[in-house]
């Protein structure tokens, strides 16, 4: 059996090496760009992006406790400033207020509510039908009325929106049936047990 000193030791030297190849891509990516342009500019995306990925799983690895909250933390901490740095990138300025940060805040506060609902109930499909209630139905159509408000309303083609809002709504709707069929025979057979 593995003692909890020598998972540390493990979760951390599983850190180093995802640190180390997630830098080492970065430099990759850096120099190339700068070898080629005199000049950091393509090389900005991967190397954003790949900050955003060591934020996320890194301290995950590193520590045995807390995980999902840790994992939430460094990707919520470092998605809006990688969104802020492509607006900077891209040619296409004005976007990040009306559209990204919105439907960043909304998704990011959908998944927190999401891992809450996970580490809290102990029926697993209740919580898999409010994930999918959140993101199918409700994150679904705010970002939809989002999209729509940025373009000035010219995006009319709802249809595809509203058979996913439809089948998520189904989906939930399942998903809580048959954990409460399997909540109620698993109180049947506890009872038929005594």
């Amino acid at each position: 059996m593995i003692t909890n000193k020598a998972t540390t030791k493990f979760n951390a030297r599983a850190g180093l090496i995802v640190s180390a190849v997630l830098l080492f891509s970065a430099i990759v990516c850096l120099t190339v760009n700068y070898s080629i342009d005199q000049l950091f500019s393509w090389s900005l995306f991967p190397s954003g992006a790949l900050i955003v990925l060591w934020a996320t799983i890194a301290p995950m690895l590193i520590v045995t406790k807390n995980k999902a909250l840790l994992l939430f933390s460094g990707f919520a901490i470092t998605l809006i400033p990688y969104l802020l740095l492509i607006q900077y990138l891209v040619s296409e300025k004005g976007w990040f207020i009306p559209l990204a940060l919105p439907i960043t805040i909304l998704s990011l506060g959908a998944l927190a509510i999401s891992l809450l609902v996970f580490n809290n109930l102990r029926n697993k499909l209740y919580s898999s039908a409010i994930t999918v209630f959140l993101f199918g139905v409700v994150v679904n159509f705010v970002v939809g009325k989002i999209i729509n408000s940025f373009l000035n309303g010219t995006n009319d083609d709802d249809i595809p929106r509203i058979m996913t809002i439809s089948a998520s709504a189904i989906a939930a709707l399942i998903l809580i049936v048959i954990g409460y069929l399997k909540t109620v025979h698993h109180s049947t057979t506890a009872k038929a047990k005594k």
